[in-house]
């Protein structure tokens, strides 16, 4: 929210989208820093979307999340076969997003942050991290830079305090720095804006 709060001031169009029914909450909240503020809980309804966007000034899109996008549309395929979901089907739609916002981004004028959840690296740690991007890895191919954020405690003097941090273990552009992997970037994140 930092980003897209910075970003409407800066003068960009700013979009979020909603994919998990838990964001319902906080919505109202959210809408004052952004431009557009969509749900789409259909993963095809998202997918169309994606399909229209057209990009004619500076935009930031924000999809929050692509977890939601692959649990929706397990559901979906659940409830209409009444079997289990299909993983293939899932991972491809979320190639298709990414694909095509990576599509959009390199004509120009568009920033997309695409937010994830993670999951425990299973056999091989992810880029270092014994963490990895859960439904985003199946698109990672499409991915500029990958930040994990997360919280750690800091010692000073005989207090310890909670930070929350990010930091950057993919910067495949080399956009940041050329050895992210060796020499990760890490930075400090604001506090929440509500």
């Amino acid at each position: 929210m930092g980003i897209a709060d910075n970003d409407l001031k800066a003068g960009r169009n700013v979009v979020y989208i909603a994919t998990e029914f838990n964001l319902k909450p906080i919505l109202d909240k959210i809408k004052p820093h952004v431009s557009e503020l969509h749900e789409y809980y259909d993963p095809m309804e998202l997918a169309n979307w994606v399909d229209r966007l057209g990009v004619s000034k500076p935009t930031t899109v924000i999809i929050d999340s692509l977890g939601g996008v692959r649990m929706n549309y397990m559901a979906e395929y659940s409830k209409a076969t009444g079997g289990l979901p299909d993983t293939a089907r899932v991972s491809m739609l979320i190639q298709v997003i990414v694909h095509r916002l990576m599509e959009a981004w390199a004509m120009g004028n568009l920033k997309v942050i695409l937010i994830n959840h993670e999951s425990p690296s299973i056999n091989e740690p992810f880029f270092g991290e014994d963490t990895y991007p859960t439904s985003a890895k199946k698109a990672l191919h499409d991915v500029g830079i990958v930040v994990r954020l997360f919280t750690r405690e800091v010692t000073e003097g005989n207090v310890v305090k909670v930070e929350r941090v990010g930091k950057v273990i993919l910067d495949r552009y080399g956009l940041l720095t050329k050895d992210t992997l060796n020499n990760p970037i890490y930075f400090a994140l604001p506090e929440p804006l509500f």
